[in-house]
This record gives C-alpha cells, structure tokens and sequence, in this order.
C-alpha cells in the first residue's frame, strides 16, 4: 500500500485544497493508495466545515494537527504512524496535472538503485543565492551551487528507508526546513550517500536524473511543459514575464541556462 499525504493548511482558506481534490479526481493515480488528509492548524470542527464538506468526496484517512508545525515535520509524523510500503507528500499548493502521476512516481521508485524520486527538483544553493552578508551564516549548513535536490512539494520514499534517515521535526523553524530540503544534510543527500539515486519524473514518464533536470521541461524549465505536479512557486515561473522567468531559471539552474 501506497499513502499519500495531502497537507491542508487552514491559514490558506479553502481554494488550495478545492485545486488540489479537483486535480486528484479528474488525474487517476495509475496505482492502489491510501489518500491521508493532514488538517493543519484547524482550531475546532466547526472551524473545518467548508473543508470537511470538500473532503466528503474522497474516501480518505484524515489526521489533524491543530499546533503550528512546518511541512517536513508534519510529513515526520505521519510516516511514523503508518503501516505502508512508500509515502507519496503532496503539499498545500500540489496540483496534479497528468493520469497516472502516482504510478510513474512509483514505477521509478521501485528500481533498487533509486531512494527518492519527485515532481521536480532544482540546483539551487541557499548559501550561493543569499546576499554576501549572509553567507558566511549560510556556508555551514548548504553547500554551493549546484545543489541537487528533490523539491518537497511532491515526492515519494519507501517508508522504511525515510524512518533511517536523519530527519528531525523542524516544528516552525523556517530555516531548518530549509535545510532538511536542500542543505548538507538534507533529505536528497542523506539518499545519496546511501548509494541511491534521486530523480524526477515527468508527466510522459521518463525518470531524469539531476544533469538532466535543466533541459526536462519540469521546474524552471522551458514552458514547465512536461510537469507532472506544480505548486505555487511553478506556477509563479508560469504566470511571469520573460525577463523574470529567466532571473528564476538562473536561480534553479545558473546562468548558463537563465
């Protein structure tokens, strides 16, 4: 069994998650799961209404979470409570935009020479990318440019190989979520020291590994045409203006490609 993890946000209102169960019924999975909806920060019952009466759908587990806690750590805790095979998170902002999203995931993840695999993934180094005055706070924690790593918007794990790693529960500290996605320690590094390989798969199917995720048409790249998931920051390349979207593909890719 597959689980995947919808985190729905009540600071954002209704529409997000209105997107996302929209994109989840008219895109079939391609694969048996379990759909898990993570209430986060919902005061009371009454406060959830307009998204329990959107939920009623779906056949669904639903988890609440009413504390404040960032997307990594709430993905943490719903990995240590579950009894499947892999875990597929999808956060606040994950549209689904091609049949069979979950079984191209899966299909890649299992080769026994791939630990994580997404929607997208990107290069980008926080420490590279932060004005000069912080840098030296940053050199620590994140290694330069290029940084591969698997974007956490949409991406897949086996469970047992997720719970082995260093992953701690960053609660609302922004900066060691941060870090946890794309720093020296990060989910994506950890797999990689393994011996595993990450990738990110697009919605024709085709696993690319990171030298290819420039040129793959996923995140940041040409018109975004082979996405199999976007979020918000997708769709911010998306909706902007030529000289912007290549000030954002110079951040995911360098200056060669931007």
């Amino acid at each position: 069994m597959i689980d995947v993890v919808h985190l729905v946000w009540a600071p954002l209102g209704p529409q997000p998650f209105e997107r996302f169960l929209r994109s989840y019924l008219d895109r079939p999975a391609g694969a048996e799961h379990r759909l898990v909806l993570v209430l986060k920060e919902f005061r009371d019952r009454s406060h959830s209404a307009a998204w329990d009466a959107l939920a009623e759908q779906v056949p669904h587990v639903r988890v609440e979470m009413p504390e404040p806690l960032l997307d990594l750590g709430a993905y943490r805790r719903v990995a240590l409570a579950s009894d499947a095979r892999a875990l597929c998170f999808t956060n606040s902002s994950t549209e689904l935009l091609a049949d069979g999203w979950l079984s191209a995931l899966d299909r890649a993840l299992q080769d026994p020479h791939v630990g994580m695999v997404g929607a997208t993934g990107s290069w980008e180094s926080a420490y590279s990318a932060a004005p000069i005055w912080l840098k030296p706070l940053r050199r620590r924690h994140f290694a330069p440019f290029p940084n591969p790593h698997v974007r956490t918007n949409a991406f897949m794990l086996d469970r047992e190989l997720l719970l082995s790693l260093d992953w701690p529960e960053v609660g609302t500290d922004k900066l060691a979520a941060l870090r946890l996605e794309s720093g020296r320690r990060s989910i994506s590094s950890q797999v990689l020291a393994r011996g595993l390989a990450i990738e990110a798969v697009g919605r024709d199917g085709r696993r690319h590994s990171p030298s290819d995720w420039p040129a793959s048409g996923l995140f940041r790249s040409g018109d975004q045409q082979n996405l199999l998931a976007g979020d918000n920051r997708t769709a911010q390349y998306r909706d902007a203006e030529l000289g912007r979207r290549r000030e954002l593909a110079r951040f995911a890719w360098g200056d060669e490609v931007g």
